[in-house]
């Protein structure tokens, strides 16, 4: 969705040797602004980034894709009913490696809103990601409940990167069944009633890849944390560790991070490797790349959130190779970060999964790692 005349418009240009810059006028009546607050209007992180990739966009006259984020500070809030004017400056702008790497800097006079870096391609070279996905057999599955604020988003920023996506709405009550009417030629859904948890979202999601024939289901969270910018990532470490489940890793120690999800993190890496005998640096993160055609129907018994942990141990038993690789992770300030984790009862699954784990390692896991180490070798 371009943003551009709707969201903002263009008051000014200015230039000063290589670099560049313009200055914008918000439109605060938007329909993002009413959402994203009534009466306390702030403008999303996500379109701040948006609007940078349409002025890089204006200045090359040709269309880009952000490859990557190299670095992405908010500073303070932006209001459009106390500072409707933008200046965005573009600094620092190199060719390299095929592409455009800038700095950018949005402010009003002295006021400073965000600090970011980018590295940009041009459009055409998604498409060479969409084409090795497809080649390979990956589709996205992206389980939602009641994100309609950000699905739209979501799934506008993966299709320039997967040509196969399944989105399961697990019994949502908001407007998403009405979001992803506007997506039916383009996206498979899955729809039930009521709410099951996420887990019977994964396992409604995988059985559908594999009805299509799919044999790798990339799993993306719907409320935007989740920066489709880093799928090539996933292809690149596809294409190297084939058959692999790739994991997503988080760094725990970035802007905005809960507190609560750092602590539960490093709790589930440190039963993860005395259940497994495997240490990731990231064992709760939703961002994964799941070799479908290696788990051979392995499924979640679980129906909640300490479902991807559960698949991750299950898979760790079964010889999966497991390769985890950085991805960036947007984190709302408290108190505009939807989630439907419920901190005491989920946490409370995931350590009963770590309890009945350790134990299910000694009777179970460890022997058939073994075993299969040395079937394999003979």
């Amino acid at each position: 969705m371009k943003l551009k005349d709707g969201f903002y418009h263009i008051a000014q240009t200015y230039e000063n040797g290589a670099d560049f810059g313009y200055t914008l006028i918000l439109h605060g009546d938007h329909f993002i602004y009413r959402a994203h607050f009534p009466g306390n209007p702030v403008t999303p992180g996500a379109c701040i980034i948006q609007l940078c990739k349409e002025l890089m966009e204006e200045r090359l006259k040709r269309p880009l894709f952000l490859r990557k984020a190299l670095n992405v500070k908010f500073l303070s809030v932006i209001n459009p009913e106390e500072c409707d004017t933008l200046q965005v400056d573009f600094t620092k702008v190199t060719q390299a490696d095929g592409g455009y790497r800038v700095a950018v800097t949005v402010h009003r006079d002295d006021a400073q809103f965000a600090r970011l870096s980018f590295f940009f391609l041009p459009a055409e070279a998604s498409s060479t990601v969409a084409d090795g996905m497809k080649r390979a057999g990956v589709c996205v599955v992206i389980p939602t409940y009641n994100n309609e604020r950000f699905l739209s988003g979501v799934l506008d920023t993966v299709l320039q990167y997967a040509p196969s996506v399944i989105v399961v709405n697990d019994g949502s009550t908001d407007g998403t069944e009405e979001t992803l009417a506007r997506y039916r030629t383009r996206v498979e859904v899955v729809s039930y009633s009521p709410n099951r948890g996420k887990g019977h979202a994964l396992r409604r999601g995988f059985d559908r890849a594999e009805e299509l024939g799919f044999t790798y289901a990339l799993t993306m969270d719907s409320d935007g944390q989740h920066d489709a910018r880093d799928i090539p990532k996933f292809a690149d470490a596809l294409r190297a560790h084939p058959d692999s489940m790739v994991i997503g890793c988080r760094n725990l120690k970035q802007e905005n991070m809960p507190g609560k999800n750092t602590f539960a993190n490093r709790f589930s890496n440190f039963w993860f490797a005395v259940e497994t005998g495997i240490r990731l640096p990231d064992t709760q993160t939703g961002f994964r790349l799941y070799p479908l055609s290696r788990m051979k129907g392995l499924r979640p018994f679980s129906s909640r959130y300490d479902a991807e942990l559960e698949l991750l141990i299950r898979s760790a038993w079964r010889n999966i190779p497991l390769h985890p690789i950085h991805v960036c992770v947007k984190y709302l300030p408290e108190g505009e970060r939807v989630t439907h984790f419920r901190s005491g009862v989920d946490f409370m699954r995931i350590s009963i999964v770590h309890t009945l784990s350790v134990f299910g390692a000694i009777l179970y896991g460890y022997p058939s790692r073994l075993i299969r180490f040395l079937f394999n070798r003979s």
